[in-house]
């Protein structure tokens, strides 16, 4: 039976459903006005006081049936734009943005007009985005062009991907904060120098951050005063009062109980995504910063467990209702309006010892009872010290087609941290971030994914020597004629040499990414809960964090690179089966009239199903790949890498040739790191034991694997314990993170054909869950195709 506190909750989820998606230009106006008034001054200045402004006038509301309150714009699933970083984006899509085939936001006429007469005025040439194309390196640009890279999406949306310092925030409160920087400001004698002068604009913009969000809070609690005034019903005017008299107190000051951490929490949370308007500010290890005030309010008899649930799920669906806006092709690499939220339960404490708690439970309770698409809930499974309850919870939540919680291999996230240069010390209370990138609270900077490589590019260039089949135009190097190779090893050394050749070139983006965003991009409202930040007076995107990572490489593609080098080495120089002049042709037409060697590539042996002849590459490719992305030093580190294709793979793909491996020209390349949709045909455990050939800890930003499983294979106790051995199966392996889709493909298809009816379908597209019914369709025939997995 239903639990009372879920009719509240049910009646939050319709009205989180009944939501017009659209955009919201007041932030951008307000920003605009603090630069406006700013001029001449520092630019952390302009975006501190223009930050503020919008903490001050933003349009605010509370919602029937609302415990916690707030929201990043005008109304619940509602963009907003950061005009210091992508002005222009709306300017060029002012025609299309409403009607795009991926995240379009509804844009009212009056908005526009508010837009091009008083915002983009100012910006135009200004914004990161603007400076970014008229910088923009030739190679970078062809490349890009090309298809072979996708470089932009950082100079549309600004940081995200790090764990705020949530403990910090809870033990000090945005006031305790402020007064440190304060004390901090009034210590400096700028006549010490140019140092000294910079950390006092760091300090000023910290001081003028936090008064904004101090502001922001108080106007919420004036907006629940006035209306319990007016409200005639005695419970809901109960609610309103201790709704006002809770943002009265949090986040200016540290919280005294359960339901002020969660408010406190999630004010932070919508106040920094304003600053910046990026996925991935996430929430962390909530079941380790909060498990102390629960406790104390249980014991105090302040909160029953029912109560506590009540607001978590209530918790949930306030994160649900936020939502990323970008650009119309940058939406195409992580459709859905995904904003990759991360909560995180479970994995082991500073002692070794076991870390899960009540609250681990009951985040992925509210999970389940919200049953929405944000945050992104995840479990830190640690094999040695979590208890087998915890791991059933998990799978029962993922048998329910939750779609969620993901599951990471606890050891494997630690050695990741630590390949980050994060101290074991530290490295314990690592958090996964995103999509599946390995994060920090509150110490750990970098962008975690800059761009998208394509390995089915890499294989292109090599078969086409360095031209695009779309365009014919030379995009990369020429690494010679392919009929030329003489053996197997000729072959991968011009492999090599394209890898090698696609990492410089994003490394060269990289150099321009750091550039424009140190200068463009302060964050000081983030910038707050560093203490590492406020202790040197320097900014998060000005190094400030305890540790400074290199940004991280996405790499797109693991299955269809893995096959084309395995299937020329197998058919055309151990087998002899087909020349390298007879490939090469099938190729240059897409396989038309080449029936034949068509079904040879395809018959060939297939990485996912544990078979040596296809999966004696993988190490060798992806440790070198690694090595030519580390190579590559920054500002802040080396370049790190991750496979974390998000829905890139659709995309990206599109500008990628015939390949070696049987895919045709322009179809999706695979997703994740698992095996092309429908060649791994002997079950689960064989897909997970290639995958584990893969280099896991290396990939230090995240390896994301996706499963989609027949729901009969988990029927009954017999199939949850089976889901149980599985997960327990990935972290015996290595195997950094597995999520699941546990959908029958006819339900799928139905759904596109009938989206009113399933407007609640969750699927797993990457690292992220989104709405089927919200995907474009071309990423909804990609999901559907994938393998649908009949055994273990």
């Amino acid at each position: 039976m239903a639990k009372a506190y879920m009719d509240r909750i049910n009646r939050l989820r319709d009205n989180y459903f009944n939501q017009r998606v659209e955009m919201d230009v007041m932030d951008a106006l307000y920003m605009t006005e603090g630069f406006q008034a700013t001029e001449g001054q520092p630019w952390a200045i302009q975006k501190a006081t223009g930050y503020k402004n919008v903490c001050e006038k933003k349009p605010i509301y509370i919602q029937d049936d609302e415990l916690l309150v707030g929201g990043v714009a005008f109304k619940p699933r509602a963009g907003i734009l950061n005009p210091d970083s992508a002005c222009s984006v709306i300017e060029n899509e002012l025609d299309t943005i409403s009607t795009r085939p991926y995240d379009p936001f509804y844009l009212s006429e009056e908005s526009k007009k508010i837009f091009m007469d008083k915002i983009a005025p100012y910006w135009r040439g200004k914004c990161v985005l603007d400076r970014w194309n008229a910088m923009m390196p030739e190679k970078v640009r062809t490349m890009r062009d090309g298809g072979m890279l996708y470089v932009d999406k950082k100079f549309v949306r600004g940081y995200g991907e790090n764990t705020p310092g949530w403990r910090t925030l809870l033990a000090k409160g945005v006031g305790g904060i402020k007064k440190e920087a304060e004390e901090k400001l009034a210590a400096l004698d700028i006549a010490q120098g140019e140092d000294v002068l910079e950390q006092q604009i760091f300090y000023r913009s910290e001081i003028l951050a936090a008064e904004g969000i101090i502001a922001y809070a108080n106007r919420h609690a004036d907006l629940a005063e006035d209306m319990a005034v007016k409200e005639s019903d005695p419970k809901r005017k109960a609610e309103l009062e201790k709704i006002a008299a809770i943002n009265r107190y949090v986040p200016e000051n540290p919280p005294r109980t359960f339901y002020e951490a969660l408010q406190c929490m999630l004010t932070y949370e919508y106040c920094i995504f304003m600053e910046q308007n990026a996925s991935s500010y996430n929430l962390g290890r909530m079941d380790q910063y909060l498990i102390d005030y629960y406790r104390k309010d249980i014991e105090d008899g302040i909160l029953t467990p029912d109560d506590a649930q009540e607001l978590l799920d209530c918790f949930w669906i306030k994160i649900a209702e936020m939502g990323l806006f970008q650009d119309g092709e940058s939406a195409q690499f992580s459709a859905g309006y995904n904003m990759t939220v991360q909560v995180c339960a479970g994995g082991i404490d500073k002692y070794g010892d076991d870390a899960v708690n009540e609250l681990s439970y009951m985040t992925i309770q509210a999970t389940e009872d919200a049953a929405t698409k944000e945050p992104n809930m995840t479990v830190r499974y640690n094999m040695a010290k979590n208890p087998d309850s915890f791991l059933r919870k998990a799978a029962e939540c993922i048998r329910m087609g939750r779609t969620m919680p993901a599951v990471y291999d606890d050891e494997c996230g630690i050695q990741m941290l630590q390949n980050k240069g994060i101290p074991l010390s530290e490295a314990w209370d690592w958090t996964p971030c995103g999509c599946v990138e390995t994060n920090l609270e509150g110490r750990l900077k970098s962008y975690t994914d800059i761009g998208e490589i394509s390995m089915g590019g890499v294989v292109d260039m090599v078969m086409n020597n360095g031209k695009s089949r779309k365009t014919g135009k030379q995009v990369s190097i020429q690494t010679g004629d392919p009929r030329t190779f003489k053996t197997f090893d000729e072959f991968y050394e011009a492999v090599q040499k394209q890898i090698a050749y696609f990492v410089d070139v994003m490394a060269t983006m990289n150099s321009y990414l750091d550039y424009l965003s140190e200068r463009y991009r302060p964050v000081p409202a983030l910038s707050l809960t560093y203490p590492h930040c406020m202790e040197v007076g320097k900014d998060y995107a000005n190094g400030g964090a305890k540790y400074n990572v290199g940004n991280g490489v996405n790499i797109i593609g693991q299955a269809d690179i893995i096959n084309s080098v395995a299937d020329v080495k197998y058919l055309v120089y151990d087998e002899k089966k087909v020349t390298m002049d007879e490939l090469c042709k099938a190729l240059d037409a897409n396989f038309v009239g080449y029936g034949d060697i068509h079904q040879m590539c395809i018959d060939a042996p297939k990485y996912g199903n544990d078979d040596p002849k296809a999966d004696f590459c993988v190490g060798h490719i992806y440790n070198y790949l690694v090595d030519e992305i580390e190579a590559h030093n920054s500002k802040f580190g080396h370049l790190t890498a991750g496979m974390l294709p998000v829905s890139g793979n659709v995309p990206i793909g599109k500008s990628v040739g015939a390949l070696p491996s049987g895919r045709y020209a322009w179809a999706p390349l695979a997703d994740g790191i698992g095996a092309t949709g429908g060649t791994d045909i002997k079950g689960a455990t064989a897909l997970l034991k290639s995958v584990s050939h893969l280099p896991h800890s290396r990939f230090t930003q995240g390896t994301q694997m996706n499963l989609k499983i027949d729901p009969k294979m988990l029927e009954g106790e017999k199939g949850l314990n089976n889901m149980c051995y599985l997960l327990k199966t990935q972290c015996s392996l290595d195997i950094y993170h597995t999520q699941y889709n546990i959908i029958n493909k006819d339900v799928l298809i139905d759904a596109q054909e009938h989206p009113k009816q399933h407007k609640d379908l969750l699927v797993r597209v990457a690292g992220y869950t989104a709405f089927f019914v919200e995907l474009g369709k071309d990423i909804q025939d990609d999901i559907i195709q994938r393998t649908e997995i009949e055994n273990w």
